[in-house]
């Protein structure tokens, strides 16, 4: 078992003292919207739920149940788009980027601007760096991959599908500045806490303006 499986199976058993996170089976077939003839499931979005603001009273993020969008950024040397982040739209009233689970390509999908000018369903998957593991879709090799669970608390299995890997499913969410990428629209990118996760800077679990949260495919 390598290090980082290592990390993530230690980090697991911490998250488990108050979610215990069982990861689904069945590949596509057991998400919402599965269509047995193509081997997809969706398209649906991902939502920010139970997001955790520890500097507001009442614990509450302005973003609870905001969908996903893409964000593209290009570059030196890039002809067209070829990479970017899957992240949370500012106000739950921005278009969506719809994603998908394809089980040809054994992964998740999302419809995200490509090339020049146009949109394809391309992988999206989680970057390798440890306290930099975002949600992106263009990473080839150098990522993990997106795993799905279904959560449980004192036994009792809640409503819903959550996103992470390797057990585990928190993610931190914090608000970035607009950019071409995202229509020069405010977004909040996404990152899972797994092992070594902390700011490389201080030390801390979590950076100024970031929270905790669970994310959750819609429909689920």
């Amino acid at each position: 078992m390598s290090l980082l499986a290592i990390g993530f199976s230690l980090l697991a058993a911490v998250e488990a003292a108050a979610v215990v996170p069982i990861q689904t089976t069945g590949g596509c077939s057991n998400l919402p919207l599965y269509d047995s003839k193509t081997g997809i499931a969706g398209p649906w979005t991902i939502t920010v739920d139970q997001c955790q603001n520890t500097t507001a009273t009442d614990n509450a993020c302005s973003m609870e149940g905001f969908g996903n969008r893409a964000v593209y950024f290009l570059q030196q040397g890039d002809t067209g788009i070829e990479k970017g982040y899957i992240g949370i739209v500012d106000r739950i009233d921005r278009a969506k980027n719809p994603l998908r689970c394809n089980d040809a390509t054994d992964s998740f999908e999302a419809n995200v601007p490509s090339g020049v000018s146009g949109y394809e369903w391309k992988s999206v998957n989680i970057s390798d760096y440890p306290y930099s593991a975002v949600l992106m879709w263009g990473l080839g090799e150098y990522s993990l991959p997106i795993q799905t669970y279904h959560h449980y608390q004192d036994g009792v299995k809640q409503d819903g599908i959550f996103l992470g890997s390797h057990n585990v499913t928190t993610w931190g969410i914090q608000q970035q500045s607009g950019s071409a990428g995202s229509s020069g629209n405010p977004y909040w990118l996404l990152r899972l806490l797994g092992p070594n996760s902390e700011n490389p800077s201080n030390g801390e679990p979590l950076s100024d303006g970031e929270y905790r949260t669970f994310i959750r495919i819609d429909r689920s």
